[in-house]
């Protein structure tokens, strides 16, 4: 299992284990979603998101995700060895949207 999260977290694609990628690189659980708009290319991921707030409490959503309101903005960031990324979430149209930048040794 272990091999398997660690092939998740490498993967630099839409396709493949996108949420999942997005959730161990940055904490940020995706949970229910109505539409998702990926692109990866040249070691850095924009992705999306439209969450379903017919099943998502955004207020629960933010506290759980250690969001910080910025300017009526809710974002979360971070910079370490292995990536760095912005996540931002407008409450008000419930887009979420992530860039995700691969760093390489």
């Amino acid at each position: 299992m272990r091999h398997f999260g660690r092939l998740i977290y490498n993967t630099q694609s839409c396709e493949r284990f996108n949420i999942d990628n997005i959730a161990l690189r940055t904490g940020v659980n995706i949970l229910e979603v109505v539409s998702i708009d990926c692109e990866c290319k040249d070691n850095i991921k924009v992705s999306k998101f439209i969450i379903n707030t017919d099943k998502v409490d955004l207020e629960n959503y933010i506290t759980k995700n250690d969001f910080i309101l910025v300017e009526n903005l809710y974002t979360k960031e971070n910079d370490n060895k292995n990536s760095t990324y912005t996540v931002v979430l407008d409450k008000e149209t419930a887009e979420l949207t992530l860039n995700l930048r691969y760093k390489h040794d």
